[in-house]
């Protein structure tokens, strides 16, 4: 049988698996706070607090700027800065602010507070006041760490397997379930140490977890989607 033949009797067998966008991420699962790359390596973000530069003194500018040099001297990794720009949503203070004044008995008040939600809805609308968000991702390579390669007799095993069929064995499944542990152990190492330079310049972070992960990949790969009205239910949403 030709390799074209045998392409074409795999690609029948998982028609739904090639026809999904899925394949075009560069990630293929999220396990544990810990993006698994398709390329082997994995990574972990960092949701970083904003500073407020210009309301510290001089000196606390100066310490903070040689702080972060010192900081960004010190990597012995790469990392990746960004910086999100988000409309401000205030839908949920607005509907809040029009339940008050459907109770409100009072009509002077009542008036006033509809008044005040038209200004802020116009205020948004023709301000376009944004908020930013800030995050640092984390990357780890597999080829860095020797434990995770695949060496040996069942290396070989599991490349032979692997290469006559397309189901996935229990002994795959446990070595890249050990892989992806492997992976978010050394990339957690490099999400501390970060964490504590960062504190030491007087930064704020925090880890992003898997649900807040999830809803941010959602928003950055398709910004028209609002994570926050359209996923009602986390734990539903498929990552595998």
């Amino acid at each position: 049988m030709s390799d074209k033949t045998t392409a074409s009797v795999k690609a029948a067998k998982n028609p739904a698996k090639d026809s999904t966008t899925q394949r075009y991420l560069p990630f293929s699962e999220i396990r544990d706070n810990c993006m698994i790359m398709k390329d082997g390596s994995s990574r972990m973000v960092l949701k970083v607090h904003a500073v407020n530069f210009n309301l510290k003194s001089e000196e606390e500018q100066d310490a903070i700027i040689i702080g972060y040099q010192r900081f960004l001297n010190s990597l012995r990794f790469p990392i990746q800065i960004i910086v999100r720009s988000l409309k401000v949503d205030i839908e949920g203070y607005l509907m809040k602010l029009k339940n008050i004044a459907l109770k409100q008995k009072n009509p002077l008040l009542q008036e006033q507070s509809y008044r005040y939600i038209d200004f802020l809805t116009n205020l948004i609308d023709m301000a376009q006041i944004m908020k930013k968000d800030f995050y640092i991702v984390v990357p780890y390579d597999a080829d860095e760490d020797k434990s995770v390669r695949d060496t040996g007799i069942a290396g070989v095993f599991r490349s032979f397997w692997a290469a006559i069929t397309q189901e996935e064995t229990i002994m795959s499944i446990r070595y890249k379930r050990q892989k992806s542990e492997s992976l978010r152990k050394a990339n957690f190492e490099r999400l501390s140490t970060i964490k504590t330079s960062l504190e030491s310049v007087g930064i704020k972070s925090d880890e992003v977890k898997k649900d807040e992960l999830i809803k941010l990949l959602i928003g950055y790969y398709n910004p028209k989607v609002n994570s926050e009205s359209k996923i009602k239910d986390i734990e539903k949403v498929n990552i595998e």
